[in-house]
C-alpha cells in the first residue's frame, strides 16, 4: 500500500463529484454514501455504534436533534442516510455500504489468490488483535522517540505503527480496507492518548489526511513502520539472531 496516496474512496468521492450535471443523481448519491460512511466509522470509534445496532431508530433521533439543532448537519446527515438507505446498510456489517451498485462499478480482471492467503476482513476478530498489537508498538514508539510530538506526527506514527504490525503477522488486506482501518486505527489512538478532546470530524479527517499524505511526514511512518514490524516479529518469533 502507498501510505502517500489518499483513500480509495476519497477518489472515489472527489471523482463522482466532476462527473458533471448528466451524473449529478450518481455523483450525490456515491458522495451522500461517503459522508455516511465516515459518520459510522466515528461511531465505532468513539463506542456509541452499539447503541445503533440494537435500535435503529435512534438514527430517526439523531436525524430530528441535528435539524432541530444544527440545520447544516442535519441537513447532510439525512442526504447521506437517504443515499446509503439505497444500499441497504447492515447492523452486522456497522451499517456501512459500498459507494457504488455493482454494475456501476468499473470493469476490471479479479485478483488471483495466492496458495493459502489469509485475507482480513474489516470486522474480523484478527483485526481486533492487528490493532491490540499495533496499539502497544504504537506506544511503544512514542516512549522510544523521548520528545513530545505534534497530533500530526503522533498520527502519522500510528499509520506506519498500524501497517509494519499488519505486515509482520502477514494479513492480507485490499488497499481499501488498509486506508479503512488506518484511518480508524488514527482517531482510536488520539482517542486514547487524550489528543482528542470532542469529536470533531473536520480537525479529524484534516489531521488523518496529513498523516497519510504528507511528504515531510514519511520518515515517521516509516519509522515507525519498521519499530512495529521488528517489535512484532520479536515477540512472535523471538530476537532476530543477525542483531546484536
Amino acid at each position: 500500500m502507498s501510505l502517500n496516496n489518499k483513500s480509495p474512496d476519497h477518489h472515489i468521492a472527489y471523482g463522482a463529484a466532476t462527473e458533471g450535471v448528466a451524473a449529478a443523481s450518481a455523483s450525490l448519491g456515491v458522495i451522500g454514501r461517503y459522508w455516511w460512511n465516515l459518520q459510522m466509522q466515528l461511531l465505532v470509534i468513539t463506542g456509541t455504534m452499539r447503541f445503533f445496532r440494537a435500535y435503529w431508530w435512534l438514527f430517526l433521533v439523531a436525524g430530528f436533534l441535528l435539524l432541530a439543532f444544527v440545520m447544516p448537519l442535519g441537513v447532510a446527515f439525512v442526504v447521506s442516510a437517504f443515499c446509503a438507505g439505497a444500499m441497504n446498510p447492515k447492523a452486522a456489517e456497522n451499517f456501512i455500504v459500498p459507494l457504488r451498485h455493482e454494475d456501476d462499478a468499473p470493469i476490471s480482471e479479479p485478483a488471483e489468490a495466492e496458495p493459502n492467503e489469509v485475507i482480513l476482513a474489516p470486522h474480523s476478530d484478527n483485526l481486533e488483535d492487528v490493532r491490540l498489537a499495533a496499539g502497544i508498538h504504537h506506544v511503544g514508539y512514542l516512549t522510544a522517540v523521548k520528545r513530545d510530538l505534534e497530533d500530526k506526527e503522533i498520527a502519522a506514527a500510528a499509520l506506519g505503527a498500524f501497517d509494519g504490525t499488519v505486515q509482520a503477522i502477514g494479513l492480507k488486506q485490499s488497499d481499501l480496507d488498509m486506508h479503512t482501518n488506518g484511518a480508524a486505527f488514527i482517531v482510536a489512538q488520539l482517542t486514547a492518548l487524550e489528543r482528542i478532546d470532542e469529536v470533531d470530524p473536520e480537525w479529524i479527517a484534516e489531521v488523518t489526511d496529513e498523516a497519510m499524505t504528507s511528504e515531510t511526514l514519511e520518515a515517521i511512518r516509516a519509522e515507525a513502520g519498521r519499530f512495529a514490524y521488528t517489535m512484532e516479529g520479536a515477540m512472535r518469533n523471538g530476537p532476530d539472531p543477525s542483531i546484536g
